[in-house]
């Protein structure tokens, strides 16, 4: 029995002493159970460390996720101002739109307005160029058939009858064509004076003024100033720039259609052989060479090697071939 007790005796300060006695089964039981007390509460603070650690990687995550989530929700408002001005834009852009689709029909609708008045004008413009055009046909025909000229155009049986004018351009084609063509034959004619001068004496019969005797005179004398300019009646191409005696420096203008001009006692020539005149084109100067008595310009008018009398040709001259009243 007492071996399976244990004394333990405590004494004071005053020698007086107190003893428990324990059972060692107790004791052992004791100690096991502080030994489990001790390995359940190391277990448990070890448990409740894990755990901690745990809390804290949880609490840092849920602090990473939070952080996340305010730049989720700053990302999404900015993703929502962006979709509100792109939906404000879109709106201005539709607006735009309409604005030039109205703005494209207005201006369609002001071409095509255009588009009408100038066909009208055009079409009123050609009525007028057809009718001056006829008018002046008519005016060219009456002066080249007064001096003899024949035109040769063929008639057009499609366009031939009564008052009526085909106003679909080619009879106005076929019109200016017309013309032109007269006004190329009229630029040959030699028309008008080739000085600015009076005449001394007249084509036909007269007195010589050399020898007083009757004789027959082949052109036109003109009172001018020595050096005065000659200008030539017609386009045409120079076929003799010469002098003899009877003529002096002269000069014969070949203009194509049977038309030939002579002129004579001139100063100077200012063309040579082969040279291609225009109207009005100064050719020499006035002057008193050859057979004269003074100065004055000898003005010959030839038709098919014949002279004959230029006077008609000046008073032609002045028919205003425009005819536009």
């Amino acid at each position: 029995m007492a071996d399976n007790t244990l004394h333990i005796i405590v004494t004071g300060e005053q020698g007086r002493g107190r003893t428990f006695v324990l059972r060692k089964k107790t004791i052992r039981n004791s100690l096991l159970g502080i030994l489990l007390l001790a390995l359940l509460l190391s277990t448990t603070s070890l448990q409740g460390l894990r755990y901690f650690q745990e809390n804290l990687q949880l609490q840092s995550k849920i602090a990473t996720l939070h952080t996340q989530l305010a730049d989720r929700d700053r990302e999404l408002a900015a993703l929502d101002t962006d979709r509100r001005e792109l939906h404000h834009q879109l709106a201005e852009a539709a607006e735009k739109q309409l604005q030039l689709e109205e703005e494209k029909n207005r201006l369609a609708a002001a071409y095509e307005e255009k588009i009408a008045a100038l066909k009208k004008e055009q079409e009123e413009l050609l009525a007028t160029s057809i009718s001056r055009l006829d008018q002046r046909s008519r005016v060219i025909e009456t002066v080249m058939d007064k001096l003899g000229v024949e035109l040769k155009v063929e008639d057009d049986p499609d366009h031939s009858g009564g008052l009526f004018i085909a106003m679909d351009g080619k009879y106005g084609d076929k019109l200016l064509g017309r013309t032109d063509h007269y006004l190329e034959v009229l630029n040959r004619v030699p028309l008008g004076r080739p000085v600015s001068a009076s005449i001394s004496s007249r084509f036909g019969r007269r007195t010589d003024p050399m020898n007083k005797k009757q004789a027959f005179h082949s052109g036109i004398d003109f009172r001018s100033n020595y050096g005065d300019k000659v200008r030539a009646t017609g386009d045409a191409v120079v076929k003799v720039s010469s002098r003899n005696k009877g003529l002096g420096n002269y000069i014969i203008l070949d203009h194509g259609n049977g038309y030939e001009t002579v002129f004579a006692h001139l100063s100077k020539r200012l063309v040579k052989r082969g040279d291609r005149i225009t109207r009005g084109q100064v050719i020499g100067l006035v002057g008193n060479t050859g057979r004269s008595t003074g100065a004055h310009l000898h003005y010959e008018l030839r038709r098919n090697g014949r002279a004959i009398n230029p006077m008609p040709f000046f008073t032609l001259a002045g028919i205003d071939l425009n005819a536009n009243n």
